[in-house]
């Protein structure tokens, strides 16, 4: 996630060939889970794209609230009624933007509120956010 002037957009590397996948119509689902770990509260966003629908694309990415820019940018979502996605080739050029209607159903808010108290039982000698993402993206078999 990245900010923008027009929000928070989803930033994404791919192959060409993957990129070319994505042109015209493409069903996309944004899905947001908060798992609590002893280290750190993890936000995991999951973006599904259905250029083939039945092996679609799936991209992850995830949010430390305690970083203020992260937690900013996923606070940014709740703003928003469109979501940009910019698409960016091996090479780092742009090829591809996407703008994707999103409905704000209170989730990312609620979440942010839970993640915010379960990060603040954690003493700061004990949090390691990179300790929690590796136990979620082992939890969840990525």
């Amino acid at each position: 996630m990245q900010a923008t002037d027009q929000g928070t957009a989803f930033v994404v590397k791919l192959p060409t060939p993957e990129i070319n996948n994505l042109r015209g119509r493409v069903p996309i689902h944004f899905h947001h889970e908060l798992y609590s770990h002893p280290a750190a509260p993890v936000i995991r966003t999951v973006l599904t794209v259905y250029d083939q629908p039945q092996q679609p694309l799936a991209l992850e990415t995830f949010t430390n609230i305690e970083q203020p820019d992260q937690r900013a940018d996923l606070a940014r979502l709740t703003t928003q009624d469109e979501l940009h996605m910019l698409f960016y080739d091996d090479q780092l050029t742009h090829r591809l933007t996407k703008a994707v209607p999103f409905r704000n159903d209170g989730q990312i808010e609620e979440m942010l509120h839970t993640a915010d108290a379960l990060l603040a039982a954690i003493p700061p000698q004990q949090f390691s956010f990179e300790r929690a993402r590796r136990a979620v993206i082992q939890q969840t078999g990525w």
